[in-house]
């Protein structure tokens, strides 16, 4: 489950919270809430940090949840953001044309803002944080488990092929090219992810 990590519990930001995400949340914490990252149920200056880890690459509005992100957070604390850029990905197989497809269609369609990683300091910024720091960490999987179990990466190109961004047989070769990947051995794939934190002016007040 995606989440914001506050100073005192937790705080769940999923944009669609599920019922028993409050049974899990709350084991072995003493507050826990689970609420839609853009209309954050809290006041002000309420929490010492923020962390959004995997969460702004899925909302529908980035810029508000960040926005919310800062309110509830104190003057002079920290907020970090972190999230895969999917335009970095590369996968090695025969037809890179075809990869660059289904790899674009992920970055492009599957997410609503799977490339907006890299823009995280400049959104800080420009709301006047400082002592941003942005780390770039790159994900190789070279175990192909990995890729399906975790992110079903085999999976893409035919689901490209029902939302009709990509023809069927196309999805078909990406899948059968997919499977001469692992079976020779050769099979890559590596995104980068953006580690950015900043820090609220001790003389900013939170709106709201």
């Amino acid at each position: 489950m995606n989440d914001h990590g506050v100073a005192h519990g937790f705080t769940s930001g999923d944009t669609q919270p599920r019922p028993s995400d409050w049974v899990h949340v709350s084991r072995g914490l003493p507050h826990a809430a689970v609420a839609d990252g853009h209309r954050l149920p809290f006041g002000a200056c309420q929490f010492d940090g923020a962390w959004a880890d995997r969460v702004l690459q899925h909302v529908a509005d980035p810029v508000r949840v960040l926005d919310e992100l800062l309110r509830v957070v104190r003057p002079g604390g920290r907020v970090a953001l972190a999230d895969p850029d999917y335009d970095t990905q590369v996968l090695d197989i025969d037809d890179q044309e075809l990869a660059r497809k289904v790899l674009r269609f992920r970055a492009e369609v599957a997410l609503r803002n799977g490339s907006l990683a890299y823009r995280h300091a400049g959104l800080l910024a420009a709301r006047g944080l400082h002592d941003i720091t942005v780390e770039a960490r790159t994900l190789v999987v070279r175990d192909p488990s990995a890729a399906d179990n975790v992110m079903g990466l085999r999976t893409w190109a035919h689901t490209a092929a029902a939302r009709g961004y990509l023809d069927p047989i196309e999805a078909d070769r990406f899948v059968a090219q997919f499977n001469d990947a692992v079976r020779t051995g050769r099979f890559t794939y590596a995104v980068t992810f953006f580690l950015t934190v900043g820090t609220l002016p001790k003389s900013l007040m939170a709106s709201g």
